[in-house]
């Protein structure tokens, strides 16, 4: 299906965003809709991806920051930058699945590596992604990431609904 590039409007979120940003990474990651797009958690997890409150607590913190894509006023897409050392971590990447395909992943990546420069002088964008999910990880690695060889633990104490526990993190970085 061919889908037409929206004109997005780039902002970073403010505490107005919370309800909203947590709706769209619940639709992103777990919710019904999720199985729409082809980044969705479904099929290794269940339950909450985030919650308000930490979405807040991200917000408020000054070493954070969710850079968020508008179509008009409502968040299509967001990740979270968080300053890591010389580099920015960038995580809680959602698109809104009703969009997914059209090419404001690739646009939100671009803005993001832009964004940690500016803000933090970063020289590297580093990040994690389940094991398991072979097809993300290559996507990110067409754009530019490479796997670390560092593996994490997943925090299944923090995330009760897995389906599955045979998985870890897979640490990816690029430089800036």
């Amino acid at each position: 299906m061919s889908r037409r590039m929206i004109d997005y409007r780039f902002a970073f979120a403010t505490p107005a965003d919370v309800p909203a940003l947590a709706l769209l990474i619940e639709r992103a990651y777990r919710g019904p809709e999720a199985a729409k797009g082809w980044t969705n958690e479904a099929e290794i997890l269940t339950g909450p991806r985030s919650s308000p409150e930490e979405i807040a607590g991200l917000i408020a913190d000054p070493e954070a920051r969710f850079l968020v894509a508008l179509d008009g006023d409502r968040p299509v897409a967001c990740a979270l930058l968080k300053r890591h050392g010389t580099g920015a971590y960038f995580g809680m990447f959602a698109i809104d699945p009703a969009v997914q395909g059209g090419g404001l992943g690739k646009l939100m990546m671009t803005r993001a590596d832009a964004a940690v420069r500016e803000l933090w002088n970063a020289n590297y964008l580093r990040l994690s992604v389940i094991s398991l999910r072979d097809q993300l990880i290559a996507w990110y690695e067409r754009r530019g990431f490479v796997q670390t060889g560092q593996h994490e633990p997943f925090p299944f104490d923090s995330s009760p609904g897995a389906l599955r526990t045979d998985f870890h993190l897979t640490v990816l970085q690029k430089a800036l």
